[in-house]
């Protein structure tokens, strides 16, 4: 048999493993079944014209890991294909380094995006924004890169280089920026008391421990003297979901923070967990664009359990479950199996968090997209965030509206 036969036998078999894969985990029907192999064929008819007719002897191989990964990313950014040797390298290594950059990434329209970073980190000392986009990462295209890949590149050893080039604010020429990767120090939760009677708390990520540092902060501050609270959550991406439930566990009795449910993922339910100290003070919480992740649920339970305000401009759109799921020949998929929901049903992955009270960053009129650059994180929580005075004053009015009541 020779090589460009092999070629196509593995391919056309690859395919046929990822089909009978993705089909019993989604459970099709006979019908779907039979579109599916109907499918395979015009597959394996397009390998055979490039066998056949393209203009140099293809690696066929090359092709086949290009079209499933294709495949994979149409459905979102976050479902990956490993060859057996990724595979390899990613069950020896789950953490690809020791040392990061500190950057949140994800993928709209097939370009990797910054959503957000770790205050302090390489990245924002390097000068990268959210809303850049990568262009090149180690000299691979971003576009070919999942964001699973993406993240593992970003990692590596303390002290090691990373080369990039990074298309700022979304336009103009690319530009080479090289970063030190380090050891990633997760910052303590902002809190100070602000116009004397305002608990301000600003989280940067949900990581290990947060919704215990937010319970701290806030009983501090409480106890001199505040009478409402801004949570704000801006530019905050990543973490853990479960500090994410403490978190909104904080404010609320009862309820549900959110839920993940998938097509044959049976549904789960992430309830508010009970806790003797639950704070009732007027609540705002502010989020904008690079609002990611665990910190969605948060903003999602709060409006949605009407126990506050989402103050500023839709957030992001991150909440995906996955699974790593073999593949005979030693290959692997990290396939998206289920969504995180909010207690009104939507998809955070397809519809972010609708902020109560639409507010942009500037003075200017807002919309729910606003795609504005971020204000920088010193900004956050002065006199001129323009979000922050805007929850401000809608907790004031609340306050004065109880008094009044009473």
């Amino acid at each position: 048999m020779n090589n460009r036969i092999r070629y196509v036998l593995v391919a056309v078999s690859t395919i046929l493993v990822f089909y009978i894969v993705i089909g019993g985990l989604l459970g099709r029907a006979d019908t779907s079944n039979e579109k599916a192999y109907r499918d395979l064929g015009v597959y394996q008819e397009v390998l055979d014209r490039i066998k056949i007719d393209y203009v140099t002897d293809p690696d066929l191989r090359k092709v086949t890991d290009g079209a499933i990964r294709g495949l994979l990313e149409a459905l979102d950014p976050y479902s990956t294909y490993f060859t057996p040797s990724e595979y390899r390298d990613y069950v020896q290594h789950p953490q690809s380094g020791a040392a990061d950059v500190g950057m949140f990434v994800s993928k709209r329209g097939g370009f990797a995006t910054v959503v957000s970073l770790l205050p302090g980190s390489p990245a924002e000392k390097a000068g990268i924004k959210p809303g850049d986009l990568l262009d090149r990462i180690e000299n691979v295209s971003a576009r070919d890169l999942s964001v699973i890949q993406i993240e593992r590149m970003l990692a590596g050893p303390p002290g090691s280089t990373l080369a990039m080039t990074v298309v700022k604010e979304a336009r103009g020429e690319p530009q080479k920026v090289s970063i030190l990767r380090g050891t990633l120090n997760y910052p303590p939760v902002v809190a100070k008391l602000a116009d004397e009677q305002t608990a301000y708390l600003r989280v940067a990520t949900f990581h290990k421990g947060a919704a215990a540092d937010v319970s701290a902060k806030l009983k501090e501050l409480t106890g001199k003297g505040a009478d409402k609270v801004v949570l704000d959550l801006r530019n905050c991406a990543g973490g853990d979901v479960q500090e994410a439930v403490r978190t909104a566990s904080l404010f609320l009795h009862q309820g549900l923070v959110a839920y993940v449910s998938g097509q044959r993922f049976p549904r789960k339910d992430l309830a508010v967990e009970a806790s003797g100290d639950v704070s009732k003070l007027p609540l705002a919480v502010l989020i904008n664009q690079s609002t990611a992740g665990p910190a969605e649920l948060v903003a999602a339970a709060v409006v949605e359990n009407k126990r506050g305000e989402a103050v500023g401009t839709r957030s992001f759109g991150m909440g995906v479950y996955q699974q790593l799921i073999p593949v005979e020949d030693g290959s692997a998929l990290l396939l998206s199996v289920a969504k995180y929901y909010g207690p009104d049903g939507k998809s955070i992955q397809d519809n972010g968090v609708v902020p109560s009270v639409v507010q942009a960053e500037s003075a200017d009129t807002a919309n729910l997209d606003e795609d504005t650059e971020p204000t920088a994180p010193e900004h956050f929580g002065e006199k001129g965030d323009q979000q922050f005075q805007k929850a401000i004053e809608i907790l004031k009015s609340k306050s004065t509206t109880i008094a009044k009541a009473a």
